[in-house]
């Protein structure tokens, strides 16, 4: 939860970045036309391209430690619902030293796993909440919540950690490398800093039907993810 903690540290020392601006008229007026419930939005964002990067980990996994860097392409068609045309995530994997110090000592001669060398997909977009926090004194917040659901490919690496007997060094071999099909699934929540970019804190899991000891079965990668985000034209 490194991520989270960092982001949470700069949106709490970051009063300049989010004072809540006067609508203009065209935006009052515009609000008034839809009937809009929050008023003095700090932008819509209907018929909005966002980009951004992003970074994250893969806190529950014991065997592999996973850093991944990556970005996002989202399309927003109205202010509720959009299309993430593209997560491209590299994975920089690398096995824990609790892995190689089991098979070592244990004499383990066939442990098992498999690391995300990279995942593209493509999701739907929800943001059902909007929202306004104030930290202290006038300094306000905009951000949003939004849940993503989609399909993709996870280009994944089966391996292999052996020892030949207890106390001897541990050897890695790659069994396979394949394309996977996998299902993603996320909660993110979007901290707006002025009219063109924000931060963002991300939860995704990525389930991808991978193969270990010759089964081949769906299962969860869940990943924690930190980034910033643009938008185009500004809001």
């Amino acid at each position: 939860m490194k991520f989270v903690l960092v982001m949470m540290a700069v949106l709490a020392a970051c009063p300049v970045f989010g004072i809540e601006s006067e609508a203009d008229d065209s935006q009052r007026e515009y609000e008034r036309e839809i009937k809009a419930v929050v008023r003095h939005k700090e932008f819509y964002k209907a018929g909005k391209i966002e980009f951004g990067g992003t970074a994250g980990i893969m806190p529950y996994d014991n065997v592999v430690d996973h850093l991944v860097l990556g970005g996002r392409l989202h399309w927003h068609f109205s202010d509720h619902y959009g299309w993430e045309i593209l997560d491209l995530q590299l994975g920089f994997p690398t096995v824990t030293s609790f892995t190689t110090g089991l098979v070592s000592n244990d004499g383990i001669s066939n442990l098992q796993a498999t690391k995300l060398k990279m995942m593209a997909s493509s999701s739907f977009l929800v943001s059902p909440i909007y929202g306004k926090v104030r930290f202290w004194g006038s300094s306000v917040i905009h951000m949003d919540m939004y849940l993503s659901m989609g399909l993709g490919l996870a280009n994944n690496e089966t391996f292999q950690v052996s020892a030949t007997g207890k106390g001897q060094a541990a050897n890695e071999t790659i069994l396979s490398t394949k394309w996977d099909p996998m299902f993603t699934f996320g909660l993110g929540f979007k901290f707006f800093l002025n009219r063109a970019m924000g931060l963002l804190v991300d939860f995704r899991d990525y389930i991808v039907n991978s193969e270990v000891y010759g089964n081949r079965a769906f299962r969860s990668n869940f990943a924690v993810f930190a980034g910033l985000t643009f938008f185009l034209p500004t809001f």
